[in-house]
């Protein structure tokens, strides 16, 4: 037999570490399964606490940074260079073992209800923390989930409500695996054992049914959401896909011997666009925008192009949201902007929002912060670019401001298609938003304010330019709009007390 099957409880441990492996593959990542997410943590878990502390972690580390690099192969596209992947990779699983760590450093000094929070605030608290890093919420455990009853929570605390159920899941189920099954009372005889059972049996029920209680309470309070939800006043709207990409014309960018050829070609992508938009006005739509960067637009075509876009919102009373690329003169010692261009149906340009957040390597100008507000008859949009979904704070302009659709360009990849479209659908249940989402080389999505989809189309298996949907006009009010991150803040304060009291029992005098 194997060593580390042996009879000791730390030998014992590592039939939990080989449970938690292939869990952790299939629970990280771009391809994560919901349960999976659910039970990797709890064995993972086991397997820490049995071990000594420092040993322990370091296993838990490796395996989690073998597991992120595997995980989120693909996740950086074409941005990142071998070997940044993997370095990054390497960081996030490192991250991802720290709750690990402070849960075996202070739970041991605690005991009940407080021993079983101190995983699950970590962990929150690390996931925030990283957010305000250049990869925004990817490596959050709750994009891992699809109930939409479940999701509703983060129109109440963001994603760091679904995140804290998860792992407090894994230490509550921790706790009462080691009350029960590994507690010395456990071993005595059914006659000793018999008054500490009922000790331990009363501490334990009410842990394990106070998070019984919020888990029902939650799902109970996402489905009477969904269920109280009346039909709503809808508007028509469409994204267009011309017969163009953004790639087709980088390539003839950089191979193009002369500025002309360059905006022969921007032309060629904008008229089509155009004639695009057109169909889809005359075809009932309000509203029209298109993927992310779709149509380049040279700095000496500006004018041009505007004219004919304000010439065509005029004349079919329609919104544009237009994606653009605009390209500075070659010596002009500026940077490409990356925007959303909103034109009103009386022809003028009612706002211009530049993207906020660039991936990691993306050439372009930043943008300002600032979400661009549009006022219209059928209600306040508004507009972020891509990557910008991937960052709370930003998009909960949208719920501050009461905007009732939020218009989304994006372009993406074939490795992230799915996890990124479902991420977007989760900041509009937060702030309480539809959200028209056109997307090239990924997912189009339309969804209403809690996040039940009115429209999805995938780039790589239709062949249609023109995709046609009702949004609601009306938003919701949330929570997570009026108070942000709260729940974030209060673990991080939350996890504070609790390393005072681990302090405090660690300097009380022994009887």
């Amino acid at each position: 037999m194997l060593p580390f099957f042996g009879r000791s409880r730390e030998s014992r441990s590592f039939l939990w570490l080989l449970a938690a492996a292939p869990l952790m593959f299939v629970a990280t990542g771009l391809w994560s399964l919901p349960a999976a997410a659910w039970l990797a943590p709890m064995f993972l878990l086991r397997f820490v606490r049995d071990q000594p502390t420092w040993r322990g972690f370091a296993i838990a580390a490796l395996l989690l940074i073998v597991v992120s690099c595997a995980a989120w192969q693909g996740a950086t596209g074409r941005f990142l260079q071998a070997p940044l992947p993997y370095v990054v990779g390497a960081a996030l699983g490192l991250v991802a073992a720290l709750p690990y760590l402070i849960d075996r450093l202070l739970s041991p000094r605690l005991s009940g209800l407080a021993a079983t929070l101190v995983f699950p605030a970590s962990a929150v608290v690390v996931e925030f923390a990283a957010s305000f890093g250049p990869f925004g919420t990817w490596s959050s455990a709750a994009y891992t989930q699809q109930n939409l009853a479940l999701l509703q929570l983060t129109s109440v605390t963001g994603i760091w409500g679904v995140s804290f159920l998860l792992y407090w899941t894994a230490s509550v189920a921790n706790a009462a695996w080691e009350e029960w099954a590994m507690s010395p009372e456990a071993q005595m005889s059914p006659e000793a054992r018999t008054s500490s059972e009922a000790r331990i049996s009363l501490r334990v029920r009410w842990t394990v049914g106070l998070w019984a209680g919020l888990l029902a309470a939650v799902l109970m309070f996402g489905g009477a959401r969904l269920a109280l939800d009346a039909p709503p006043d809808t508007v028509p709207v469409a994204t267009v896909t011309g017969t163009h990409d953004a790639s087709s014309f980088w390539g003839v960018h950089r191979q193009a011997e002369s500025r002309g050829a360059v905006r022969d070609s921007a032309r060629a992508i904008q008229r089509d666009y155009l004639q695009r938009a057109r169909r889809a006005a005359q075809a009932g739509a309000r509203l029209v925008s298109w993927p992310e960067a779709a149509v380049p637009v040279p700095h000496e075509d500006t004018a041009a192009f505007l004219s004919k876009a304000r010439r065509l919102a005029r004349g079919q009373e329609v919104y544009l949201a237009m994606a653009l690329n605009a390209l500075p003169r070659p010596d002009a010692g500026k940077k490409l902007e990356n925007k959303v261009v909103w034109i009103g149906p009386d022809g003028t340009v009612r706002k211009e929002g530049l993207k906020t957040h660039l991936v990691p390597g993306e050439p372009g100008e930043d943008g300002s912060g600032t979400l661009p507000i549009v006022s219209a008859p059928a209600g306040t949009w508004s507009s972020a670019v891509c990557y910008d979904l991937d960052f709370p704070a930003l998009i909960r302009q949208a719920g501050r401001q009461n905007v009732d659709l939020l218009v989304a360009p994006s372009n993406d990849w074939a490795a992230i298609a799915e996890r990124h479209a479902h991420m977007a659908r989760i900041r509009a249940i937060e702030n309480g938003t539809a959200l028209l989402r056109p997307t090239s080389n990924g997912l189009t999505l339309a969804t209403g304010p809690l996040g039940r989809t009115h429209g999805r189309v995938n780039h790589f298996t239709s062949q249609e330019h023109l995709q046609m949907t009702h949004l609601p006009k009306e938003g919701k009010s949330t929570v997570y709009a009026a108070f942000g991150d709260v729940f974030a803040w209060g673990c991080g304060l939350g996890l504070l007390m609790l390393i005072a009291g681990a302090f405090f029992r660690l300097r009380l005098p022994l009887d």
